[in-house]
């Protein structure tokens, strides 16, 4: 599947129907106010200098985080957004590239970001990005979790559902650091969560079937290789 296409159609269309930010409501300024907090906060108790921030979307929240003195790379899949983004914010210790979370070689930083990422993504994908951030020999990451869900589903790429990653298939331990995520504007996740955990410490145990239709999931994800939109 074309994940490139896929995402590439969602922000043709404004799928996220966000009138400041092609990544979704969730990346505007004023919905990202109590999480950017966060994230400063974090990077200073860290001592973070250096990050992976992927998916970066546009980089409309994240522009208004402090980044001085980090070395930071947003990596995204879509080329006309990193084009976007590129002309508009790179400079030296702030770079651009265009990657596929599921496949890019990534570097080693002290803190891998991937906010709203892992929620797009089939269950397969997910531990395929994992193992990247993994191998990657990274100190931390920090991503989406929703630790209220008990039950998590699988879905084909470029859809949505929450996940916990405290809950199979991922089975993460508790995780080292946990604020919450206040962006859904929906209400419908109030625990939307950003949790942090040690690399070296999550152990990956991909099951060998998952149990959510996996021949519908490859079904549509077959699909939206010719249709992009079809049922996102």
């Amino acid at each position: 599947m074309s994940l490139s296409r896929v995402f590439s159609h969602i922000y043709q269309v404004n799928l996220w129907q966000s009138s400041e930010s092609a990544s979704g409501r969730g990346s505007e300024v004023a919905t990202t106010a109590k999480v950017r907090e966060s994230i400063s906060a974090l990077l200073q108790n860290l001592s973070i200098k250096s990050i992976v921030d992927a998916p970066c979307g546009d980089f409309n929240w994240m522009s208004q985080v402090s980044l001085n003195n980090i070395e930071y790379l947003g990596l995204d899949i879509v080329p006309d957004v990193i084009e976007r983004v590129r002309a508009k914010y790179e400079k030296p210790g702030l770079i651009f590239k265009t990657g596929d979370l599921t496949r890019t070689i990534l570097p080693t930083v002290d803190l891998i970001i991937c906010r709203d990422g892992l929620v797009h993504l089939s269950f397969s994908d997910i531990f395929s990005a994992l193992e990247k951030f993994k191998s990657s020999q990274s100190t931390y990451m920090l991503t989406t979790t929703y630790p209220n869900l008990s039950t998590n589903r699988n879905v084909a790429s470029g859809s949505w559902r929450a996940i916990n990653l405290e809950k199979p298939p991922f089975n993460f331990s508790p995780p080292t650091l946990i604020f919450s995520d206040p962006s859904d504007d929906t209400g419908s996740h109030p625990d939307k969560s950003l949790a942090l955990w040690s690399l070296k410490d999550i152990e990956l145990s991909p099951p060998a079937q998952f149990s959510f239709s996996s021949l519908q999931i490859s079904v549509i994800s077959f699909i939206r290789r010719f249709i992009p939109s079809f049922l996102l």
